[in-house]
């Protein structure tokens, strides 16, 4: 769809680093009026936020945002609203990841986790709402994840989190097609951003300008779910249609991963 991101004001949260900043540069070159980056880590908010501005100036509009306060994330995307009184886009990408054992999982992690991937999401996505309806259009962009979609070993607590994400976004979209408004989620599998801490990115992984151009030509045909990359396309395919395949593979994953942690520490 020709010029679908043209003139429209978006918000994104997570907006300094990783698959948030890729958005927020992929939203401007696609000609957006204007972009409020929300981030919690301030230096890097300034950093990039001053490094666009000189590309794309008077477009960026930087808020320091924690999106586990709903104030913060009212504050945000109030802002972008005001901004010409419309409301185009809202990104809720924020988050981290978690892969660890369940005997290293508190309840404190849980409820940390909780808050910030899927409170996160549901403060942004729950307050665009009310506005996007008043004005009879927008798109409501979640960050979910392919955990989300099929079981992956070592990582309950974050699947639980993207896969409440997928389903919300899913439901909301029958719910409110009708009136004009529109939900997607995308699911990445390995992206290279900060997510792989200090480990080497999986060698089938891609880049945050690749899975963002992707998405973008997905959003831009209105898809709901949107998986990337391609094998993880096949891996959703096989759990939905090859179940004993998969659960063959997810055991030999949760075997490598189980003796990883035994002998180093860690899952890799």
């Amino acid at each position: 769809m020709e010029g679908y991101f043209e003139n429209k004001v978006a918000v994104v949260t997570g907006a300094a680093s990783g698959l948030g900043l890729g958005l927020t540069e992929h939203l401007l070159a696609r000609g957006a009026r204007a972009v409020f980056m929300g981030d919690i880590k301030e230096d890097n908010l300034e950093k990039e936020s001053k490094r666009l501005n000189q590309q794309y100036p008077g477009r960026i509009h930087p808020l320091l945002t924690d999106v586990t306060k709903l104030e913060q994330v009212q504050g945000l995307i109030e802002a972008a609203r005001s901004f010409e009184g419309h409301l185009d886009f809202v990104f809720n990408n924020a988050g981290m990841g978690m892969t660890l054992p369940t005997e290293q999982i508190t309840f404190d992690i849980w409820r940390f986790i909780v808050d910030l991937n899927l409170m996160g999401v549901v403060h942004g996505t729950y307050t665009a709402i009310p506005i996007m309806r008043k004005q009879g259009s927008g798109h409501i962009v979640n960050t979910g994840s392919v955990a989300g979609l099929f079981p992956v070993p070592y990582q309950a607590l974050y699947a639980a989190t993207k896969g409440a994400i997928i389903r919300m976004t899913e439901s909301l979209q029958y719910e409110l097609e009708t009136e004009g408004l529109t939900f997607s989620v995308f699911c990445p599998g390995n992206v290279r951003t900060a997510i792989f801490g200090d480990m080497t990115p999986p060698p089938d992984s891609i880049s945050v300008d690749e899975a963002v151009d992707y998405v973008f030509g997905e959003l831009e045909k209105k898809e709901m779910v949107i998986i990337l990359p391609e094998n993880f396309r096949q891996f959703d395919a096989l759990f939905r249609q090859k179940r004993e395949e998969f659960d063959r593979m997810a055991r030999q994953i949760a075997a490598e991963r189980r003796e990883n942690y035994r002998t180093k520490g860690t899952y890799f």
